[in-house]
């Protein structure tokens, strides 16, 4: 009996099952059926490998999200980094949580065993030590460059005079040395202003604050006393002033200065010109070609630029930044107090926060969103922040490809 092919088919009889002969090869059975057998077990391990990447395999599992990122740290980046955010989400559908608890918080939570954050950024570079005591391996990636505001309440000086003022005397104000507005130090430098005969109320960050490193790291250059007394820190050991008062957030020292007669603080520069304060100035300051220079966004960059290029080398990601500052570029018209914002991530996601495959790979594109896309929008409506040279994201991008997630590299999403 043959089967009967389908309507409307000009094709072959083709004979039924059961109809078909039969041809036995004697004592052949046992084999075959092993022989499918272990190719059956063969065909699900390689699918199975695949899968969970034992090979080795850099393909992107095509997911991307829509996740939620968490990260955490400097206050200095915020209004950079929701911007960032925004963004991002608009490109990729995938979010950024950042509330920016601080530096020394973003660094503590990165750092519990498990950590509590997918990456941190601050304003300082980890040391050796520090570094060794993470869970796990680090990736150390500059992401943005940006500058330190000095800003003063001080009435009847108009805001836009800018008082000049030397990291050395800078030092003498906040170790409580120059203690008066109308001081030697302080008059010498600024002739042509009325200075008031006013003890000077010093304002700094409470706690862990990357731009209370940025600032004592600078002061470290300029004044031997506080290289010795005191130095470069997240926690400066502050000295008593006459006159001082700490405040545990950038908002709440330029609030403090701009309600405090006779004050001085610092603060990351897009925080300070954003709040537009009729009440505060900032400061000039002495950079090493001895010329007075106020923060803006283009001698930020310059001495960003500059810094870099005076460097033999600079380190891997893998390597220690402890010691690479961008305070002090040597530049005619480099603004002395810029600074890098550096981020952390684990360099085996797998280590990191609640990991997965598809949250690396959306954690690596939003990597290098941020070295692409994110540099040319740090220097948007509002933001005052200074893309990186390109040379540094050569190393940021090297560091990048080197991401992996069980032991096989990460690709971006998409």
């Amino acid at each position: 009996m043959s089967a009967t092919p389908p309507a409307g088919s000009t094709g072959p009889t083709i004979p039924a099952a059961e109809s078909m002969p039969v041809v036995k090869r004697k004592g052949s059975g046992g084999i075959l059926v092993a022989v499918v057998v272990v190719l059956i077990i063969l065909v699900a391990g390689v699918a199975v490998a695949y899968e969970e990447k034992w090979f080795g395999s850099t393909k992107s599992s095509g997911t991307c999200g829509p996740l939620t990122l968490q990260g955490d740290g400097a206050q200095f980046v915020q209004p950079l980094v929701d911007a960032w955010a925004s963004d991002y989400n608009s490109a990729t559908g995938n979010q950024v949580n950042y509330p920016a608890s601080g530096s020394g918080t973003g660094l503590t939570h990165f750092s519990e065993h498990p950590p509590l954050i997918d990456f941190a950024i601050t304003d300082n570079p980890l040391s050796a030590s520090e570094m060794a005591a993470l869970p796990s391996a680090a990736l150390t990636l500059p992401v943005i460059g940006g500058a330190l505001a000095i800003v003063y309440n001080v009435p009847g000086v108009p805001t836009t005079s800018h008082i000049d003022l030397t990291g050395s005397v800078l030092a003498g104000i906040y170790l409580g040395l120059v203690t008066n507005w109308n001081s030697t130090a302080i008059a010498s430098l600024n002739p042509t202003l009325h200075l008031p005969n006013a003890s000077i109320t010093t304002v700094h960050r409470s706690g862990s604050a990357g731009t209370s490193y940025v600032l004592s790291d600078f002061l470290s250059q300029d004044n031997a006393t506080w290289a010795s007394h005191v130095g470069k820190s997240l926690t400066p050991s502050w000295p008593t002033a006459p006159k001082q008062t700490g405040a545990s957030s950038n908002a709440l020292v330029l609030s403090t200065v701009e309600s405090t007669a006779d004050s001085i603080g610092y603060s990351d520069l897009t925080d300070y010109v954003i709040l537009d304060s009729s009440a505060m100035g900032d400061a000039a300051i002495e950079n090493p070609a001895h010329t007075f220079v106020v923060a803006n966004l283009t001698n930020t960059a310059t001495a960003i630029a500059d810094k870099v290029a005076s460097m033999p080398t600079l380190p891997t990601s893998t390597g220690n930044w402890y010691n690479v500052s961008m305070v002090n570029a040597n530049g005619t018209n480099d603004y002395p107090l810029a600074t890098f914002a550096y981020l952390y991530v684990y360099q085996n996601t797998g280590a990191g926060f609640s990991p997965s495959q598809e949250k690396s790979e959306v954690l690596v594109q939003w990597i290098d969103w941020l070295l692409t896309t994110g540099q040319a929008a740090a220097s948007g409506p509002n933001l005052y922040y200074a893309a990186l040279p390109a040379s540094v994201l050569t190393i940021d991008q090297a560091g990048v490809s080197t991401m992996t997630y069980n032991s096989a590299a990460v690709q971006a999403c998409g």
